[in-house]
């Protein structure tokens, strides 16, 4: 049964590899998710969410890698740290073919769930590619972030910085009216937009991630590696480059300078 079940997926590998490689570089990177626990009113815990990254490497003896990385985030004293060597929980080359108990490097075909991600982030990869009419974003964007509180630690917040500033000014109100406004509840805490309470990060009890309007899938622009892939978004930061799986890579998967 497990058989039968790998080789749709592995023909379906063939096909997109086939089409990459009638498409050359691509200066784009694919964006999805993977979330391992329940979603309930479009939140989801910190811990369980894990970012995925998907786009061309140049490598030794001008090749292509394509890498697949996955990221966690954790929670730091000026907000949120998504990825970064010690962060990163798998680091792939979705042009290598897949195999039963696939390690370093490939994927295991055995455990498809990886696999199956790695090839949608692919197909909007090369449709965006293939169609000079879609407009990728210039950058990625990273999803909403809020800290949750008891309803005792709540009650003697203050918001503050930039982001709510900024915030308050757009709706034409002071920034206490709008912070004491854009508040949630779930489950018993008391929610906050994290960049504007992340002074209070200590006090946070969790940090809930916000789907409802995070896109599924992104494709950004991917004019520098790996400047592209790290930078600040409000009170987040984020690194889908480094990894500590890279000291691992053979000599013939490096990154080649270019």
């Amino acid at each position: 049964m497990t058989a039968q079940l790998q080789e749709p997926l592995l023909d379906d590998w063939r096909r997109s590899m086939a089409q990459r490689q009638s498409a050359g570089r691509r200066p784009l990177a694919a964006f999805g998710s993977m979330v391992d626990g329940p979603v309930r009113n479009g939140l989801v815990e910190l811990d369980r969410m894990r970012l995925v990254v998907l786009y061309n490497e140049p490598i030794d003896r001008d090749q292509l890698a394509l890498r697949m990385a996955g990221y966690s985030g954790t929670q730091v004293p000026w907000g949120v740290m998504w990825g970064g060597a010690e962060q990163n929980r798998f680091f792939k080359d979705l042009s290598l073919q897949p195999v039963p108990e696939g390690r370093g490097l490939r994927l295991d075909l055995a455990r498809p769930r990886l696999l199956r991600i790695g090839l949608q982030l692919e197909r909007e990869l090369d449709r965006y590619a293939r169609h000079p009419t879609l407009a990728p974003r210039p950058n990625l964007r990273l999803p909403c972030l809020w800290a949750a509180f008891t309803p005792q630690h709540s009650a003697g917040l203050a918001g503050d910085g930039p982001e709510l500033d900024a915030y308050a000014r757009r709706m034409r109100k002071g920034m206490a009216e709008v912070f004491s406004a854009v508040r949630r509840r779930h489950y018993g805490f008391i929610l906050h937009p994290l960049a504007w309470v992340s002074r209070h990060w200590e006090n946070a009890a969790t940090i809930f991630v916000d789907l409802a309007r995070f896109p599924t899938r992104q494709v950004f622009r991917l004019d520098d590696l790996p400047g592209s892939l790290a930078g600040y978004q409000d009170a987040a930061e984020f690194n889908f480059f480094e990894s500590r799986f890279r000291r691992r890579i053979p000599p013939g998967h490096r990154l080649a300078v270019v």
